[in-house]
């Protein structure tokens, strides 16, 4: 669309080493490429691929519209930083406005040009949202809007009006809208403005009215979609960072990992179930019917699910693209850290022994704030600090291995930064493992969400885990079961032995019992999950104190630094002479690859007894049954589980157990799951996903993001980073960011910060302000443990010490 010209005397600039012309050229080319990527099924709206890709086009060209003022090139080329700062701060320097005015008016002689203009009146307003906020974070939509009524503001675009150099933009534009004569449109705005604001502000209420009445996730997808696109193309361009490439990745390439590694030879009994549920799984991607975009793998754990739905998404992916002309993105998303860097490694794996030696993060990347900030290509070209940075946080790979809190809070957000990956979604295949991590007063909210990217933006979703929660109903057909003889599998697998006492005891009783276990089985491995912090170093202490024989003890929690944690999982699962004892909090529970013989767990709901019972005999391995034992521990005010689980979901779990036998076998446990969550799915409330919702179809940006918290404070109180200067390498980590702080250039400091971040924050913990009395350093905003205080305030084998509180929990 845009005429490649670039040889006139232009002055206007976008940036000090760019002129304006080329921005906006590279900004609309960037978003009509990017838009015609994808596949879309926007037809509801009156939208298809060529009307959305003009759309991006002219937001795109649009969205710096109001740097022509002589104001705008004012500071851009002040050289003074003192007198730059103070004209930022003045509102006829900014440029946000005036172009979001500017982009509603050719929007709206757009959209009056098609035949369908009553079904995208609502475009110009959007495009206005989006453009006013291109620089920052996404408000309320009738709140942007509303500012219009401000004499004040109008008055700073009257100011800005007569600045611009009219003569300059129109050839900018003539150049951008080659054969379409625009000068007049220019005069008309400028001469039009007020009454096009007005316009605006009139058609807020019928805007307000629509979105209230309709109540449809649709608009909000479109929104940021556009919005996504827009500051993605807008920061390649400023960035001059780009990293596009064909990449094929083979369809086939789980398979013979598979074959390399000996799988399919195993005839162990575990491997036959797993090899059955892969080959179930893989098998059947040629008959699936495309049109059904969201399936769940429901397997128990430990039966090979993350080599599964790897597999399962290539074979997918290559189908799109053979039947679709879809180039999907492979994302991967996990609940918690502690598995992230464990099934990254397995990708890892699959590609360096069968078809790349060290894959480039254009093919494989893992994204999360404890990853290291390093990006290379397939051709070798790498990129580090800020640049990797801007390609990690980008996505730009094929497949991505990230947290829930990336995923959902980049689907369910108003943010800047986080909202550039958004429009990558679209067309993408997400794997969502251990899916039952996911609130359940949140199930509603992202069903609508989850199900407007498969609708509209042919997005699929992959469910994966042995707890399946009802955020989709099979009995509805609003989920596809890729293992059909699930029950079968369950059924197969008989390596525990559940022993449920619903009678609570206390403290002192149960390290009677627990001592009298771990001395009756010296060669066995022990594994106990409390729900507290107190309650695990309680048991932690009164165990390790046994100094029993031929013994390792192992205590996790999220108050011992993660270069710790994640030292003591890989210590765990590694093979040892001695056995293992191990006390944790919850974080062990889901997905963490480690095999005990014996469990105790506090009480819990059925999803975190089902986890946890996925770390006891997992490889089938023992001649004998795995036994789990569930026991509700309570102190002198109260159970330990009415600390940290909703009253909602212990009841739920104990209405289920109440009506089964108080032995459990593994082939039950689907039973029990599928019971929970219906019960959970028939009687819990809506009301709060109801409202974020109708904060999400009534474009209420800031209030959504407010409200939505996927990992809650549980505890209630504020919390610091705290800095543990725990061994040599944290005592040159700390002067390095003393060092950094120091500097004066902000993008220095966060360049310098970058190259040692993740080291950083391997050392960093989270601690209640009340607990932490070791006085903070100034202006650093963060807590620190120098080395020769540490005995004072951090234990290195059971980490930050403080003064327990009775609510005092840990995940």
């Amino acid at each position: 669309m845009g005429k490649e010209l670039s040889s006139c005397d232009f002055h206007l600039h976008s940036h000090p080493d760019k002129i304006l012309f080329r921005h906006l050229s590279n900004v609309g080319n960037k978003s009509i490429s990017t838009s015609r990527e994808k596949s879309l099924s926007l037809e509801k709206f009156g939208i298809d691929e060529n009307i959305f890709s003009k759309i991006s086009f002219l937001i795109g060209i649009c969205h710096d519209f109001g740097k022509g003022t002589d104001y705008f090139q004012r500071y851009l080329f002040e050289t003074d930083l003192a007198i730059q700062r103070s004209l930022k701060n003045k509102k006829e320097y900014h440029h946000g406005l005036i172009s979001a005015i500017f982009t509603y008016y050719i929007l709206e002689k757009y959209v009056d040009s098609l035949n369908d203009k009553n079904i995208l009146e609502y475009i110009p307003t959007i495009g206005y949202l989006i453009v006013k906020r291109h620089h920052g974070n996404l408000k309320d939509a009738e709140d942007e809007i509303r500012e219009l009524i401000d004499k004040d503001v109008l008055e700073i675009i009257d100011l800005q009006i007569k600045s611009l150099d009219i003569s300059e933009l129109k050839t900018v534009y003539e150049k951008l809208l080659d054969g379409y004569d625009i000068s007049s449109d220019i005069d008309t705005f400028c001469n039009e403005y007020r009454s096009i604001a007005g316009e605006i502000l009139k058609n807020r209420r019928k805007l307000v009215k629509l979105l209230k009445g309709e109540q449809f996730t649709g608009y909000y997808l479109i929104t940021l979609t556009l919005y996504s696109i827009l500051i993605n193309s807008d920061k390649i361009d400023a960035s001059s960072i780009d990293v596009s490439s064909e990449i094929e990745i083979s369809s086939e390439l789980v398979d013979m990992y598979m074959v390399e590694k000996g799988f399919h030879n195993n005839e162990s009994t575990i491997n036959k179930i797993r090899n059955g549920i892969y080959k179930e799984v893989t098998e059947n991607i040629e008959k699936l019917d495309l049109d059904n975009k969201i399936y769940s793998i429901s397997v128990p754990t430990g039966s090979g699910k993350t080599l599964t739905s790897l597999s399962f998404a290539l074979k997918l992916k290559a189908r799109l693209r053979e039947e679709k002309r879809i180039k999907a993105k492979i994302i991967y998303s996990l609940p918690f850290l502690s598995i992230i860097d464990q099934n990254y490694d397995v990708f890892e794996g699959v590609f360096k022994t069968v078809e790349i030696a060290n894959p480039s993060e254009d093919v494989l990347l893992k994204h999360h704030h404890l990853a290291d900030i390093f990006y290379r290509t397939q051709d070798n070209e790498e990129f580090e600090g800020l640049k990797s940075l801007f390609l990690i946080e980008g996505w730009n790979s094929e497949i991505i291995v990230t947290t829930f809190v990336q995923f959902f809070h980049t689907i369910v957000s108003n943010k800047n930064r986080s909202l550039r990956k958004f429009h990558t979604i679209a067309n993408s295949i997400v794997i969502l493992d251990e899916v039952q991590s996911i609130p359940h007063k949140y199930w509603l909210l992202l069903k609508q969400v989850i199900s407007g990217f498969a609708k509209y933006f042919n997005t699929y979703f992959i469910f994966v885990t042995a707890t399946q929660p009802l955020i989709f109903d099979p009995e509805k057909g609003e989920i596809i079961e890729l293992v059909k003889n699930k029950d079968k599998y369950f059924r197969e697998f008989d390596r525990v032995k559940l022993k449920i006492n619903l009678s609570s005891i206390g403290m002192n009783d149960f390290k009677e019992i627990i001592e009298s276990e771990v001395k009756k089985n010296p060669e066995k491995d022990f594994l106990f999950v409390l729900n507290t912090i107190k309650s695990s170093l309680e048991v932690f202490k009164h165990l390790k104190n046994l100094e029993l024989d031929n013994s390792d003890y192992y205590y996790l929690s999220t108050n011992i630094i993660p270069k710790e944690r994640l030292n003591r999982i890989k210590k765990i699962k590694e093979k040892s002479e001695k056995r293992k004892i191990i006390v944790s909090t919850q974080l062990i529970e889901a997905g963490v690859d480690i095999d005990v013989d014996i469990v105790y767990r506090d009480f819990a709901t059925i999803d975190s007894i089902n986890q946890v019972s996925g770390r006891c005999n997992r490889n089938s391995s023992k001649s004998y049954r795995g036994q789990v034992n569930i026991v509700v521990l309570k102190d002198e005010r109260k159970e330990f589980h009415r600390y940290i689980y909703s009253s909602f979901l212990i009841d739920k779990t104990k209405e289920v157990l109440k009506e089964s036998p108080s032995e459990i076998y593994e082939e039950d446990l689907l039973f029990l799951n599928n019971s929970y969550f219906r019960k959970v799915k028939d009687t819990s409330s809506e009301d709060e996903s109801k409202e974020l919702l109708s904060y999400i179809n009534e474009l209420k940006f800031k209030t959504l993001t407010s409200d939505f918290r996927l990992i809650e404070d549980k505890v209630g109180y504020e919390k610091i980073d705290v800095f543990v200067e725990m061994d040599d390498e944290a005592v040159e980590t700390w002067k390095e960011y003393i060092l950094i702080k120091s500097l004066k250039n902000p993008l220095n400091r966060k360049e310098k910060f970058l190259a040692i971040r993740k080291k950083f924050n391997e050392y960093i913990i989270s601690v209640s302000k009340n607990d932490f009395s070791c006085e903070e350093p100034e202006d650093l905003n963060i807590g620190y443990i120098p080395l020769e205080q540490i005995k004072h305030y951090y234990d290195p084998e059971t980490g930050f010490i403080f003064k327990l509180k009775p609510t005092m929990m840990c995940d």
